[in-house]
């Protein structure tokens, strides 16, 4: 698969600190910086490459699976746990919670499954060892992506409810976990701050983060969780209902309901998660997944338990290993033609409809072969994915423009910032994206017009520094077209192309 937009953001700012250049002074977003992080890793051992990335990221996934099996192995046994591990490894896969492609989530599902087994195994071992590391582990799920902090909220809870149950103290508990939740994050305040770079932090992921989750009103919410939930429970009807049909199980005092309560606390928490400006984006969603596998897998389990009741009927032995295939089934059979039949092009095309995801690949080989390692790019777009393909640096911080158009105070300013930094670096090439989906995200559809003549205008005449030397065409039923050069006067097509990439004037002499 290509990469896909979020990738190419976390890539090029993994590429870069690789290189030295610390979060937040040469690409700009909201985001804590732990994916970063986690992407530099990958890459340096698996290569700066897509593939390297995605293989990265199914080292990753499978991990995110082994530990689903241990936590399922600790409340429910060994089958208990075979059962959530095969449900939660199809569930993080489908298509429509981008699941092939590597996105912040991952990474907090990764650091979650790792804390609530710790936290696991600081009960059955009275470790407050295992405590600290538990709190630590979904203190680096917050700096993979905010939303994670309700996870660290769900584990307190967890704590405090053993502690009850128990009738021990709480608050030393809750002190020692707490202080593992805040000790990588005041790692790395300390790190932004030895590297100068905690101004642009604060203003990024606070300021501005302020006011992104403001965007939308409640008003909004339900046609938005809508659009990004509703292809996703399409893909695994029966999986959502037997899940929220375990949630029950919590109220029966059955051998089963620690296994329930402990699933139902990784489920709300996942779903609270998914909700923080009402942007529910499909991969939001992959956080919810380790709770509903482990559901599943509590209501299969308590089943098999009732089914001993009925020693008579032996058959009935077999229903929840009949169940359990025809809810997995029916996920490979909803999503197969995109996991087993789809090639890459046609699936990205399936999924992210126009978006240059395929297309990037071309045009940042042309960019790398055209100019030396010290030029830069500008995007005119949300591309950050040419960057890092290209192997070069991008002439303004500003590797998105939804900041810019989006109905929010801070845009003008980062307008005039956008602007100052691309004239003053000169960029070499300038890529041009034509697309609605790379300037308007699904935050404030119709209200991006003066912004977006503000940026046109200065557009139309900076734009007479370059002269453009490739066009490319994206169709719905055709293969992309380039014209690169000279073949761009055989170009047929009168309307306007998806991607314009221009090269400064006088510059054509610089070569790798």
């Amino acid at each position: 698969m290509p990469l896909e937009r979020d990738e190419g953001e976390y890539a090029y700012a993994g590429q870069l600190l690789l290189q030295g250049v610390p979060p937040y002074e040469a690409a700009y977003n909201m985001k804590f910086p732990g994916t970063y992080f986690a992407y530099a890793v990958l890459m340096a051992v698996f290569g700066q490459t897509a593939e390297g990335i995605h293989l990265g990221i199914i080292v990753i996934t499978s991990l995110s699976i082994v530990l689903m099996f241990f936590i399922g192995k600790n409340l429910l046994g060994d089958w208990g746990g075979l059962m959530a591990a095969a449900i939660f490894g199809a569930m993080s896969a489908l298509p429509w919670a981008y699941g092939l492609a590597g996105h912040a989530t991952h990474f907090v599902v990764l650091f979650v499954c790792a804390g609530s087994y710790a936290l696991l195994l600081a009960e059955k071992k009275s470790s407050r060892a295992w405590l600290f590391v538990s709190g630590t582990a979904f203190g680096v799920a917050v700096l993979m992506k905010q939303h994670a902090a309700i996870f660290c909220i769900a584990g307190a809870a967890w704590v405090y409810w053993q502690n009850w149950k128990s009738k021990t103290p709480w608050f030393r508990s809750i002190l020692l976990f707490s202080a593992g939740v805040a000790l990588p994050l005041a790692v790395t305040a300390m790190v932004l701050a030895a590297c100068g770079v905690w101004k642009q932090f604060e203003f990024w992921t606070i300021e501005y983060a302020r006011q992104y989750v403001s965007l939308l009103t409640l008003r909004a919410a339900p046609q938005m969780f809508l659009t990004g939930f509703v292809p996703i429970f399409s893909d695994s009807v029966w999986t959502w209902i037997a899940g929220l049909g375990a949630l029950a199980l919590i109220f029966f005092n059955t051998g089963q309901r620690r296994a329930a309560m402990a699933g139902a606390g990784l489920f709300f928490a996942g779903l609270v998660a998914v909700c923080p400006g009402y942007f529910f984006r499909g991969h939001y969603f992959l956080m919810v997944m380790p709770g509903l596998a482990l559901l599943v897998s509590t209501l299969l389990r308590a089943l098999a338990v009732w089914l001993k009741k009925f020693p008579r009927l032996p058959q009935l032995q077999f229903l929840p290993a009949c169940l359990f295939l025809v809810l997995i089934g029916e996920i490979y059979l909803r999503s197969g033609d995109e996991w087993l039949l789809s090639s890459p092009a046609e699936l990205t095309r399936k999924i992210y409809f126009a978006s240059p995801f395929p297309e990037s690949t071309v045009v940042a080989a042309y960019i790398a072969a055209h100019s030396a390692p010290t030029d830069t790019v500008a995007v005119l777009g949300s591309e950050p994915q040419i960057f890092f393909l290209a192997h070069r640096r991008s002439a303004t911080g500003y590797i998105y423009v939804y900041p810019l158009t989006e109905d929010q105070p801070l845009a003008g300013r980062m307008r005039g910032e956008f602007i100052r930094e691309i004239e003053t670096s000169r960029p070499k090439f300038v890529v041009y994206d034509n697309t609605l989906s790379a300037w308007c995200s699904t935050v404030t559809p119709g209200k991006t017009g003066p912004a977006m003549d503000e940026i046109n205008h200065w557009w139309n005449g900076f734009a007479h520094n370059y002269e453009t030397v490739g066009l490319v065409d994206i169709h719905d039923d055709a293969p992309t077209e380039f014209f690169w050069d000279q073949n761009i006067a055989s170009r047929t097509n009168a309307g306007q192309a998806n991607l314009y990439i221009l090269r400064r004037n006088g510059s054509a002499g610089t070569k790798n």
